[in-house]
């Protein structure tokens, strides 16, 4: 079976158009490089016509808000390495990014998953509820490390196959695929019971 963005891209040169009307798609997407800081403030700024649900997502706000105070002060009692060899390191790598790579690279670095998620995913696999905070970190920080090692390996296979534009799910099966050949995916601990 073919994938429906490869199918696209043979019988018309694009895939399918989105669901998300294009208004709402650009209005938090676009950002203002010349500076002008009434644009922003006025993009960034909720519609009035959307629905809203302010106490329920309220006492929740209140409840992340004060976990993540929690988990700041524990993140400072651990120690920091600014190490300065690595810090020079890091300046010459990113001097030779181009205007592209840096863009990614400045995405994958505000980029992260919520800890909450994170939390809920790793009780369904641990079957405790006492998950640290480091724990979470940790696994975040993996998760992401993947994603991105997986989000490179598709732009490489976007550009043998001399294809541009946003990455496709083939590409990501691809870059799947190869990973695996690599050794950089686990092997599975337990096996899968249906196929």
């Amino acid at each position: 079976m073919k994938d429906p963005f490869e199918a696209a891209v043979e019988e018309q040169e694009s895939p399918p158009e989105s669901p998300i009307p294009p208004e709402e798609d650009t209005a938090g997407a676009s950002v203002a490089v010349d500076g002008d800081e009434e644009e922003v403030e006025a993009r960034s700024q909720p519609a009035a016509s959307a629905p809203s649900s302010a106490p329920a997502s309220g006492e929740r706000g209140k409840e992340e808000d004060e976990e993540e105070e929690e988990n700041m002060e524990e993140l400072s009692k651990l120690p920091s390495d600014g190490d300065p060899n690595k810090l020079a390191k890091m300046q010459a790598i990113l001097s030779h990014f181009t205007e592209e790579q840096m863009s990614r690279y400045e995405s994958f670095r505000r980029s992260g998953f919520q800890k909450a998620n994170m939390k809920r995913l790793l009780t369904s696999i641990t079957g405790t509820q006492k998950i640290s905070v480091p724990m979470t970190i940790v696994v975040s920080g993996i998760a992401k490390m993947f994603i991105g090692e997986l989000v490179e390996t598709a732009r490489i296979v976007m550009t043998e196959r001399k294809e541009s534009g946003p990455i496709r799910p083939c590409h990501i099966r691809e870059a799947y695929r190869r990973l695996k050949l690599e050794g950089k995916i686990p092997k599975r601990s337990v096996p899968r019971l249906f196929r």
